[in-house]
């Protein structure tokens, strides 16, 4: 990409676009704008024309990277936009990104037994990003109980990205 001319949001790929949210969020210096950007990059959202309505990309001095390109969007549009299909698991996690976005963060309880263990994991990430103690705790997956799940889901013959 030319770093003079600013691209359409909706030409960019699903990685570019994470990629371009992700410097956003940094650049924004807000722990709930980063919270809600590690959700958001974790849809199907980026990367596709509907979702591309409603950023806003510019170019900006990225520190530790340089020059890059940032995204900004706008959550309230991208939930309030009917014509914008959503499957349950990214409607939810749009419902969390723009709770973060605002300021205040739902009750968790309510979304985590909704989700695999994958997309759990990215949820309760997203809340220690929220709460300012990324650097400082860590969420990750694994135990006896994750290890009986993998091996029945195996036997049975069942897989997936978010088991």
């Amino acid at each position: 990409m030319r770093h003079d001319i600013t691209p359409n949001p909706a030409s960019l790929s699903h990685e570019e676009m994470n990629d371009a949210l992700t410097a956003g969020a940094r650049l924004s210096d807000s722990q709930l704008k980063r919270a809600a950007t590690h959700l958001l990059t974790s849809t199907g959202l980026p990367g596709r024309g509907d979702f591309a309505r409603h950023v806003t990309l510019a170019w900006a001095e990225v520190p530790d990277t340089g020059r890059a390109l940032v995204a900004e969007v706008d959550l309230t549009a991208v939930r309030d936009d009917e014509t914008l299909y959503l499957t349950g698991s990214d409607e939810r996690l749009l419902n969390l990104a723009l709770s973060y976005g605002r300021g205040r963060p739902v009750h968790l309880d309510a979304y985590l037994n909704t989700f695999g263990h994958q997309t759990a994991q990215r949820v309760l990430e997203a809340h220690v990003i929220g709460m300012g103690m990324e650097g400082f705790l860590t969420v990750s997956a694994g135990g006896p109980e994750l290890d009986k799940l993998n091996a029945l889901h195996a036997e049975l013959g069942i897989g997936g990205d978010d088991q």
